[in-house]
């Protein structure tokens, strides 16, 4: 039985709902379609066509334990969300991790995932300009090792891309989360037709699922990029005001989208690498999925896996920037950062400046790499490689604040099993990051965790040079931290 507060906080969402005045479009989208924009802020088969040849990289025979080990921490990190979306129904990611330790660490940490977003959404337009122009036959097809083209031409793809995508997202968040899910689910089923094709040319072979040799070291080195793609799965949590039921369609979303990535994941790395005889000779194929279809002599394949990833990729960008628009809202509303990247249109009830706002970054970003001539795979690994630090350090936040929350807003429930899940998740990540440090990995990873720190000092001083001073220039009693109201022990 739901407890008072949170029985008054539920009909605070439905009087938002009915009232049909400005905001965000309260309690307007089902289980059904936040698991949609879970799935599209993932893009599952984007990670397909090139995950497992950046994880093998770096993990070697260990990209299935990559994976796997990765699955299971972010399981534990949407376990936390998830009870986070119970105790809380209606609050997002930024409001749970202020409720637990105050403004100053809920502004850094959210500055550090819409960070993330943003980053995710640039590697995503990149990818997109990749499989494009094959198919509008401006360069050859990828598997063949496509030539630079102009400059011009990646522009104009990169800004069909992010035009495209803002329109959708302005035009409504369940137009774009449909449009993601439709998208995906057509990807999804032509990758598997090839991995399957390839499994059955090839036969099972139990080789990838033992491989000799594997260090621990190779593991979490593979690890990132293998948690990069999950990244996005806790984005249904953003739309809190948005769900119906927000205490049961969020955890069933965050850890449905979960489940289901990782199950596409470890299927296609296991295909990929039988495919290729090893994940060695994988890791040096830019777009393995390609050059497997071409080896099937199906070369109709090859361009539906093109056309598939174009799709995916489109899909990850208006979920990511779904989720950052948000998260930046979010931090409009509490003063964190301009009242006006609060507003929402007025007839879609979507946060327009802030998807305008997050678009353009995302565009000048993406062009911007292009023109200094890294090309898009490589673009896509290092953006993803330093937004999933910003991802990491919000799931770290949760992690530790489950058991604050808890304490403050259930007393009566017991914290052990809190402590000890939000606690193996934080390690997880944290050692996962210290990994990436030490020993020191080549340029231009190396100044990737740096590159971020430097992010969050900088959104400390932000904090210390405007919100902060903005609140203690308030009345003292609107200085001091909200203590949440305690509630039942039955809240879930």
């Amino acid at each position: 039985m739901p407890s008072l507060p949170n029985v008054e906080r539920l009909e605070e969402l439905e009087d938002a709902r009915d009232s049909g005045g400005p905001g965000l479009a309260a309690g307007s989208m089902s289980g059904v379609e936040l698991v949609a924009q879970s799935t599209a802020g993932i893009a599952p088969s984007a990670v397909m066509v090139s995950g497992a040849t950046l994880v093998a990289a770096s993990a070697g025979p260990g990209t299935l334990y990559s994976y796997a080990v990765s699955l299971g921490v972010l399981l534990l990190v949407g376990w936390c969300v998830s009870r986070a979306a119970k105790l809380r129904p209606g609050e997002d990611l930024l409001s749970h991790i202020t409720a637990a330790f105050g403004r100053a660490v809920g502004f850094v940490g959210s500055t550090g995932l819409a960070f993330g977003y943003l980053l995710i959404a640039v590697g995503c337009v990149a990818q997109f300009s990749q499989y494009m122009k094959p198919l509008i036959a401006v360069a050859p097809p990828v598997s063949a090792g496509a030539p630079g083209t102009a400059i011009g031409v990646t522009a104009v793809l990169e800004i069909a891309c992010v035009v495209g995508a803002g329109f959708m997202m302005i035009r409504g968040v369940r137009v774009s989360a449909w449009t993601g899910v439709v998208l995906e689910v057509l990807s999804i089923g032509a990758i598997l037709l090839v991995l399957t094709m390839v499994l059955i040319r090839h036969g099972f072979s139990i080789a990838p699922l033992m491989p000799t040799g594997i260090t621990a070291t190779q593991v979490v080195g593979g690890m990132v990029l293998a948690t990069l793609g999950f990244v996005g799965f806790e984005s249904a949590a953003c739309l809190s005001v948005e769900a119906k039921d927000p205490q049961r369609t969020i955890p069933r979303a965050v850890t449905g989208s979960a489940l289901l990535a990782g199950a596409l994941y470890l299927y296609a790395s296991y295909a990929q690498i039988v495919g290729f005889d090893g994940a060695d000779k994988l890791a040096q194929d830019a777009t393995p999925l390609n050059t497997l279809a071409d080896g099937l002599g199906q070369h109709w394949l090859a361009l539906a896996i093109d056309l598939g990833a174009v799709a995916s990729n489109f899909a990850c960008v208006t979920g990511s920037l779904t989720a950052a628009s948000r998260v930046l809202r979010s931090m409009g509303e509490s003063k964190l950062v301009h009242a006006k990247i609060a507003a929402t249109h007025p007839k879609r009830k979507t946060p327009h400046v802030a998807i305008v706002l997050l678009s353009a970054a995302a565009l000048v970003t993406a062009i911007g790499l292009a023109a200094s001539g890294i090309n898009e795979l490589d673009v896509y690994s290092y953006t993803g490689t330093l937004g999933t630090f910003g991802y990491m350090v919000a799931y770290m936040l949760m992690g530790l604040g489950i058991p604050v929350l808890l304490r403050r807003l259930a007393p009566d429930t017991g914290i052990t099993m809190a402590v000890l899940i939000g606690g193996t998740a934080t390690l997880c990540l944290a050692y996962v990051f210290y990994r990436n440090v030490y020993p020191i990995p080549d340029w231009p990873i190396d100044i990737m965790p740096w590159l971020f720190l430097g992010v969050l000092l900088a959104a400390a001083a932000w904090y210390v040079a405007g919100p902060r001073r903005a609140a203690n220039a308030q009345s003292p009693t609107m200085t001091q931290p909200e203590t949440p109201e305690p509630v039942s022990a039955h809240t879930s």
